[in-house]
């Protein structure tokens, strides 16, 4: 998968007498969509401020591209957009001057400016608005204009601390639509969040935050699984399924169990290929299948495993 883009390497942060994160250790490959999910407080804000050489660990390494966000600072953040604050802009500016100015940050002058800035307007949903205030846009919008801000230029690693916080739920799910497109296109996320929602719809890995240590590192569900890890994904048909029908779908290891007239769940050991055999036995069979997903749930039963309850989302 190639050399990591983001990696950590023994990382511990105190401020004052209080550990903020200790012997935090993980690698994010070319590609990879990697949620970063914890509590308020966990320690993912620090690592984001670490990751974008706004702050030195006290001990331990952080690299971007083999570089150090602090010695190096050019070449680390040379391919590497990031929202990790909301900064305060003023409410006069126009998200096309607002892309224009980072475009020319990033040393893009005269119209190629002006085009970095309109393709990442574009590609994160907010060309109509490009020439309105950025005060008279809605949240969901100005959000959406930040994060374009930090997408001028393509950069192959976006670092995002909790990209649709304080958006109404049509807007996240607009939001979150937006980054798995871009996620798609190859460019690698780290997401850091406290919502399982933005980590099931975006991301293909998760790192679960506990008290500045981390307590897992597995896949989020169905589109991509480590090798050796029981898949688990959820069935819905078309009508209700008969009884026999759940022994074709366990066979040949899978365990299968209803839940409901018409949906099962399956859980099976192999990745893709394994997935695609168990579809294939669905339709083989004539078995009116209408979707196959994560199992529902499971995302949150492992954080509550791995996070604990009082401290659940």
């Amino acid at each position: 998968m190639g050399a990591p883009v983001v990696e950590l390497r023994g990382v511990q942060k105190r401020f004052g007498g209080r550990t903020v994160l200790e012997n935090l250790s993980f690698a994010i490959a070319p590609g990879e969509a990697v949620g970063y999910l914890g509590p308020n407080g966990a320690g993912k804000s620090t690592t984001l401020r670490l990751l974008s050489g706004l702050l030195a660990p006290d001990r331990g390494e952080v690299r971007l591209g083999g570089f150090d966000p602090i010695a190096d600072r050019t070449r680390a953040l040379a391919g590497v957009g990031a929202l990790v604050e909301t900064p305060a802009l003023p409410p006069y500016l126009t998200p096309r001057d607002l892309l224009g100015h980072v475009a020319r940050l990033r040393g893009f002058s005269g119209p190629s400016a002006a085009a970095a800035a309109a393709r990442a307007g574009a590609r994160l949903g907010i060309a109509p608005s490009l020439d309105r205030p950025y005060g008279t846009l809605s949240t969901g919008l100005q959000r959406r204009a930040l994060l374009a801000a930090a997408a001028v230029g393509e950069p192959p690693l976006l670092l995002l601390d909790e990209p649709t916080l304080g958006l109404d739920p049509a807007a996240r799910g607009d939001l979150r639509r937006l980054l798995r497109a871009v996620a798609d296109s190859g460019t690698t996320l780290f997401l850091s969040t406290h919502l399982l929602e933005d980590v099931e719809a975006v991301c293909d890995r998760v790192l679960f935050l506990k008290e500045g240590r981390l307590v897992g590192d597995e896949a989020v569900g169905s589109r991509r699984d480590p090798v050796g890890r029981r898949r688990r994904v959820d069935l819905t048909f078309a009508e209700e399924l008969p009884d026999p029908a759940l022994a074709l779908l366990a066979a040949p290891d899978a365990d299968c169990r209803r839940l409901s007239p018409r949906s099962v769940r399956v859980e099976f050991d192999g990745g893709s290929a394994a997935q695609a055999a168990l579809v294939a036995r669905a339709v083989r069979a004539g078995l009116p299948l209408e979707s196959i997903g994560p199992a529902e749930g499971d995302l949150a039963r492992r954080y509550l495993e791995r996070v604990g309850r009082e401290e659940a989302t």
